[in-house]
C-alpha cells in the first residue's frame, strides 16, 4: 500500500508543478483546485518531515519507542 501511496504523491506532485509552471510562463492564474491539491501536498510534506524528524531525534537521544521496528514493517 505504501507503493502505491508515494507513486500517487509523486505523480500529484508532479502535476502540480508542471501546471504551475506552464501557467506561470503563460501569465495566467492557477486554477483554484490546482492551488488546492498544492497545499495539500505540502501541508502533508511538511507534517511527515516534522515527524519523521522527532523520531529521528528522539532516536539520536536514546529514547525508546515501543514497536518502532514492527510499525515499519506493515
Amino acid at each position: 500500500m505504501i507503493e502505491f501511496s508515494v507513486f500517487l504523491y509523486g505523480l500529484l506532485t508532479a502535476f502540480v508543478l508542471m501546471s504551475a509552471e506552464q501557467n506561470r510562463r503563460l501569465a495566467r492564474p492557477n486554477p483554484a483546485m490546482v492551488t488546492a491539491v498544492g497545499w495539500g501536498l505540502f501541508s502533508m510534506s511538511s507534517t511527515l518531515a516534522v515527524l519523521m524528524g522527532g523520531i529521528a531525534l528522539a532516536l539520536a537521544l536514546g529514547i525508546h519507542i515501543p514497536d518502532l521496528p514492527n510499525l515499519a514493517l506493515r
